[in-house]
């Protein structure tokens, strides 16, 4: 495989971004050996061509105009081109976007680029009238600088299909100017006598455009007839804030077209009828069909419980079965067992057999050096005595999954009615089953060793109504709690009651709960199963009382089981048995998510719908009182702008029966550790250890028992925009340690915008970043044919320069003004002249302000290209399409091969491949409101595959917006899993923080450029919230810190705690995995500092680094960039990998990293970063030295040349070091001598106020 730089370097390393080795698709993910085929198209290198034709924008000519032309003010000759017309650009782009054939190599071991850049040698050409890549007039003359017309690069969508190239005419026309075009052709065009050229050749030129105009004329027929309807014109959209929704744009398909159908995904007969909108045909005889959804609802593709409805993996071999499987083990009768889900603290699968096989994994847990794993084994199996023949999902929401089990008929024992159904429900400590004219059993992983009564406990008043007095022959039974009857032998114990304590051989206890008296038996030879005597009717709930808990024993940190088992004499005494006890009655059957919004402050709210928290009940409504006080003050009190997004879980609680005197008794959940660290009313719902002495682990580490049939927590919303905006007054970013979860603390930094960073930086500096862009808009240009993942990077990148070109021309603009504005202000003293230009002001500096900004329309008019051809296809090529039966966007290359563009056609990544875009989308649509109306609802399509706020569309609906909610939010997780359609071992997983982070923020973008003009601002917002959960949900399960006083020993506590109020919330991982400070890939069941595709330091970090953008200083603070630079200090960088180690640098040091800058190349780095990105990300850095210059001895040329040619020398001031930032920010905050009195040479121009910098962030001359 090619390098990177010199195509015969050995050294190099591949150019291709972290690629996932291609291994089974059901294979269990292990280290170095993924479970899913990650195969992507090329990266982003330069598209390859034909060599005799250069790349589209890659011919420049280099000997017109002034080589120290600023590039700011007037036309780079580099842009000019020896095309004639338009529609040469746009053939030429048809052929660069072909990109490399299927066989280039994937990504390896770097961030995502191809396999080799065709290098090139720049033309002298003779400057023409026309932009050679956008095909804009452009209007040269040798003595005036020029520019582009006006922001009129937008074209209507029939404009952007790239119909044809005139090379022909070009061709021939250019002949006759040389005098070359022989017989009859040139006795038609050729001038006789110096007079006007024959009357045939203006036949001729008349007959050509007639052409051309006929063949667009068929394109767009073609183009509307594959759509279906008429591109969108801006005539049909008033404004973006009052767009509305006209269908998907997309052309609509059946998974059957791409040889994917729906019932090769899942086994279907494991829907019940009722969800069921149309049943699947496995045939696939309606190929050609009208395409209808799957279910009732979107399908929620990334959901906990898909792992159950997909197609089942193999049975297990006899040797390789679980003790209380080998017998079942028979040709006819083959076990399969779907791959686990997790509903915290629980795993759980189930089996063709009709059986519930229950984990609890943390008791298996073994932490390593860069991982922990807790392993699934069959702890407690539940099912019935009868056979089952039917089991179906029935019910599904974002906390739960409801699944019934019914047997096929009289054969199997039951009646037509009878069956049982089981309620997995997020955070639930009991596992629940309901019965209805079946035989309860219990299965044991491998035996049980005892079923028992429960220890009394002192004043226990009964949970449930006491069994028939004829059960109960004395009164001393314990209240008719349970017993033992009569029959009961030695060989054979029977135990009938309502609680029961069963402990198993692998020393695990269980408290066994019933709504109705029920009697089990559990013959002592067998010990395999425990069952109920007689068919059921009502509900059991089962608990582990976990073995890591000081009445239960601990695990050992390399793994296996607890060897002490639980004393039940100690039970009595137990605050956490009573709490069981008591919340049995009240269990959850499912659940609902919803959010709200406010201003103020994070301070508890009474949320609770519980009336009493604990079984006495004081206090608790006292508090919800005052606290009810004191959000009304809050609001009252606060602005009216949203800053605060609430979560609410809201659980739909049944309780035994209605005439259960427990009906008013709460619910009893678990709460993971940033839930616990941002709960609203923590003091009311929160149960401590004293008044829960158990301890239920999770992968995420220690789990906090809450009390109330619904819950809150709240999560800070970010005002961070597109990074040059002004912020609200007093903003501050919210700065968690990676040591905690809370983010309830926020720093006083304000936030430096772009704008006012820029601003402040010497001129020569600007000019070195614009002239950078106008180099790196030349190179990696997108490529469609890259997939969905690898066109994002490459457009997101193209956006970013834009975006970057217009804030410096901002800058500069507003200096011009400045110097104008002083001009007149100070027109006796005309040394006032050159003040405000600073020591290294270019001399183009001195222009009108009205020539700056061609750069950045370059870089927009690419960009509409680009994004253009993508939704609406390159002709008949069309790079999207919407999946009618599951709702959701899909790729080409996803559905040309299930494997590539990383799963996206089985819905994998779609939030890593549709952010890219939609923040690409955002920055074009926020400079361009034309490209909003016309192409807004193709940007909307991908903006509710991945951010949709409801699932309520009906399939019936043609015009609904039938898309998941928020695909591949995890709300209970709090943050967001790549996992789509493929089984995996560990539940769901993601490797990637920062790209899903990325993906909200550009949804929270284009919300805000479409949504966000009017009062409204539902959307907005909660993409708003959905950015804060995934920032919260990265600091808490990503970012890491070890203890202070961490040992390394490697101990299985995670017990870690940070404080928070008036309660100890948990902190993710064991001491010794935290001391790697970042997590690579984080699953239900596992978490590891490895990536899918290496084990590299670098690659953990880096992969959770990228992209870079303004959201990423609220993302990394200092803090944790400091630990993490000191476990990557050593570490060896790629060339593909080193602009985000620089990025990562200039947090702490933007400094050091302006200077290791200067020798990046940008062909060398990942597709989504370049040069010019990370200049002006190091540049805007908090303590980057305001008198940092360079001097430019030559204009940035060609970097396709992997040598640095040193042309750039970055001078700092003699004092490095960071700049003190007082508190209360302010355009001047960055600089505390601002004020002109602070300077003698400013005192003796006799200039009053701000003069280091000025309030429009301008440094005078003055300035020492």
């Amino acid at each position: 495989m090619k390098g990177y730089g010199a195509a015969d370097d050995p050294k190099s390393p591949p150019r291709g971004g972290p690629e996932r080795a291609v291994s089974p698709p059901y294979a269990t993910p292990q280290h170095g050996r993924p479970s899913m085929p990650r195969n992507e198209s090329a990266g982003g290198a330069t598209a390859q061509t034909n060599e005799s034709e250069p790349l589209l924008g890659e011919q420049f000519a280099n000997e017109e105009g002034d080589s120290n032309n600023n590039s700011r003010l007037a036309i780079d000759p580099q842009w000019l081109s020896p095309v004639a017309d338009a529609s040469t650009i746009d053939g030429a782009d048809s052929d660069a976007d072909a990109g490399p054939d299927k066989t280039t190599p994937t990504r390896s071991g770097s961030p995502h680029k191809s396999s080799v850049a065709k290098s090139w040698t720049p033309g002298l050409q003779t400057p023409r009238s026309i932009d050679p890549r956008i095909g804009l007039n452009v209007n040269i003359n040798s003595s005036t600088p020029s520019e582009l017309d006006t922001l009129a690069y937008s074209r209507d969508p029939d404009e952007s299909t790239l119909l044809t190239n005139d090379n022909f005419t070009r061709k021939y026309l250019s002949s006759v100017d040389e005098g070359k075009t022989p017989g009859l052709f040139r006795r038609l065009v050729e001038k006789p006598d110096g007079s006007d050229r024959p009357y045939m050749l203006v036949c001729l030129g008349l007959g050509v455009g007639i052409a051309l105009c006929s063949v667009a004329l068929l394109a767009f027929v073609e183009y509307s007839h594959h759509h279906g309807k008429a591109a969108i014109s801006g005539d049909n959209i008033t404004s973006s804030s009052e767009a509305t929704w006209h269908g998907v744009p997309y052309a609509k398909i059946g998974r059957e077209q791409f040889g994917d159908p729906v019932a090769s995904i899942f086994d279907v007969s494991l829907f019940h009828p009722s969800l069921l909108n149309v049943v699947p045909n496995p045939g696939g005889a309606a190929k050609h069909a009208s395409p209808k959804p799957f279910l009732k609802v979107p399908f929620p593709t990334c959901a906990f419980w898909t792992n159950l409805v997909l197609l089942p993996r193999p049975a297990p071999t006899k040797q390789h079965a679980s003790p209380q499987n080998r017998h079942l083990q028979t040709q006819k009768n083959p076990l399969q067992l779907s791959y686990p889900i997790v509903a915290y603290p629980y795993a759980y699968q189930w089996s063709s057999l009709g059986k519930l096989q229950a984990s609890y994994s943390a008791a298996r847990r073994v932490v390593q050096a860069t991982s922990i794993q807790d392993a699934f084994a069959p702890d407690i199996t539940l099912g019935s005595a009868e056979g089952i023949q039917n089991r179906q999902v029935v019910k599904f929401d974002s906390l739960s999954v409801t699944l019934r089990f019914a047997p096929g008929g009289s054969n199997s024992g039951g009646t037509s009615n009878s069956f049982w159904e089981t309620y997995l429900v997020q955070g639930s400590p009991y596992i629940t089953a309901k019965y209805s004219g079946l035989t309860p059993e219990l299965t044991a992983l491998s035996d049980f060793r005892d079923i028992k009564c429960p220890p009394a406990v002192q004043d226990q008043q009964p949970l449930h109504r006491r069994l028939d007095t004829a059960l109960q022959p004395t009164a001393s039974k314990r209240l008719g709690i349970c017993d033992l009857t009569e029959d009961s032998t030695k060989q054979n114990k029977v135990i009938t009651g309502v609680q029961f304590i069963v402990t198993t051989k692998e020393h695990l206890t269980w408290l066994v709960f019933a709504s109705e008296p029920i009697t089990f038996e559990l013959n002592r030879g067998a010990r395999h199963t425990i069952k109920s005597r007689e068919r059921y009717g009502g509900v059991i709930r089962v608990a582990l009382l976990p073995p890591n808990t000081p009445s239960t024993g601990t695990v050992p940190s390399s793994g296996g089981m607890a060897m002490n088992s639980t004393d039940t004499a100690q039970l009595a005494s137990s605050p956490g048995y009573k709490r069981l006890i008591y919340h049995a009655g009240a269990y959850p059957v499912g659940g609902t998510v919803s959010w709200d919004f406010r201003s103020g402050s994070r301070n508890p709210m009474a949320t609770s719908s519980s009336p009493s928290t604990s079984p006495s009940g004081k206090g608790s409504h006292r508090r919800a009182l005052r606290d009810a006080q004191h959000e009304r003050r809050m609001a009252a009190e606060t602005p009216k702008e949203n800053n605060i997004g609430k979560v609410t879980f809201a659980f739909d609680t049944v309780h035994w029966t209605s005439s259960s005197p427990n009906t008013n008794v709460p619910l009893l959940t678990l709460c993971l550790p940033h839930h616990a660290a941002s709960i609203s009313s923590a003091d009311a719902l929160l149960l401590r250890k004293d008044d829960f002495d158990f301890t239920y682990q999770s992968i995420k580490g220690r789990m906090v028992p809450v009390v109330g049939n619904s819950w809150s927590y709240e999560e800070e919303l970010t005002f961070m925009g597109f990074g040059d905006e002004s912020l609200p007054a007093k903003t501050s970013i919210a700065q968690s340690s990676a040591s905690t979860t809370s983010t309830s603390a926020t720093s006083q930094r304000p936030i430096i915008h772009e704008s006012t960073a820029i601003s402040t930086l010497d001129q020569s500096v600007r000019d070195l970043i614009l002239q950078t862009v106008e180099s790196d808009l030349k190179l990696n240009l997108p490529v469609l044919s890259n997939g969905a993942y690898g066109f994002g990077k490459q457009i997101a990148r193209m956006a970013q320069l834009a975006h970057i070109a217009e804030v410096v021309d901002a800058a500069n603009v507003k200096e011009v003004d400045a110097v104008v504005n002083r001009i007149k202000s100070n027109a006796t003293n005309s040394s006032h002249r050159v003040l405000a230009f600073g020591s290294h002001a270019s001399p183009a500096a001195t222009g009108a302000s009205d020539s700056s900004g061609g750069t950045a329309r370059r870089g927009y008019a690419l960009l509409e290209k680009y994004l253009a051809m993508w939704f609406i296809g390159d002709g008949s090529e069309k790079m999207l399409a919407y999946d009618a039966q599951l709702g959701g966007i899909l790729s080409k290359e996803g559905m040309e091969d299930l494997n590539s563009d990383f799963g996206n056609a089985r819905y994998n990544d779609h939030h890593f491949h549709y952010g890219y875009v939609l923040y690409a989308a955002a920055i074009l649509g926020r400079a361009n409101p034309k490209f909003v109306a016309q192409y807004g609802p193709f940007v909307d399509a991908l903006f509710y595959d991945v951010a949709h706020n409801s699932a309520t569309a009906k399939p019936t609906d043609d015009l609904a917006i039938f898309f998941p909610l928020a695909r591949h939010k995890s709300w209970f997780d709090g943050h967001s899993f790549a996992s789509g359609l493929f089984p995996f071992a560990n539940g769901k997983s993601q490797e990637s923080s920062s790209e899903a982070v990325n993906c909200y923020y550009g949804a929270y973008l284009w919300a805000r450029v479409r949504w966000g003009g009017g009062t409204d601002r539902r959307m907005v917002d909660f993409a708003r919230l959905l950015l804060a959960t995934e920032v919260t949900g990265a600091k808490a399960y990503w970012h890491m810190t070890p203890p202070a006083d961490s040992t390394g020993s490697g101990t299985n506590s995670t017990t870690a705690t940070s404080s928070a109020g008036n309660g100890l919330i948990p902190v993710a991982y064991e001491p010794a995995f935290r001391s790697n400070y970042m997590v690579g890939n984080l699953g239900m069941t596992d978490v590891t500092c490895t990536t899918w595709f290496g084990t590299e330091n670098i690659y953990v970090h880096l992969i959770n680094f990228l992209p870079v953008t303004a959201i990423t200083a609220e993302l990394f603070d200092k803090n944790f960039v400091e630990g993490e630079r000191s476990v990557l200090h050593d570490e060896s960088v790629e060339k593909a990998w080193k602009g985000y180690s620089i990025c990562n640098e200039a947090i702490l040091d933007p400094n050091n990293a302006w200077i290791e800058a200067q020798d990046l190349v940008s062909v060398q780095l990942d597709p989504g970063l370049s040069k010019s990105q990370v200049l002006f990300w190091v540049s805007t850095r908090e303590g980057f030295a305001p008198g940092t210059s360079v001097e430019i001895s030559n204009v940035v040329g060609d970097e396709q040349s992997t040598e640095s040619d040193n042309t750039l020398v970055p001078k700092s001031p003699s004092s490095n070091t960071n700049t003190t930032v007082p508190e209360g920010g302010g355009p001047n905050a960055l600089y505390p001598l601002s004020s002109c009195s602070s300077h003698k040479k400013c005192i003796a121009e006799n200039l009053v106020g701000s003069c280091c910098p000025t309030t429009e962030g301008v440094f005078l001359r003055c300035c020492s």
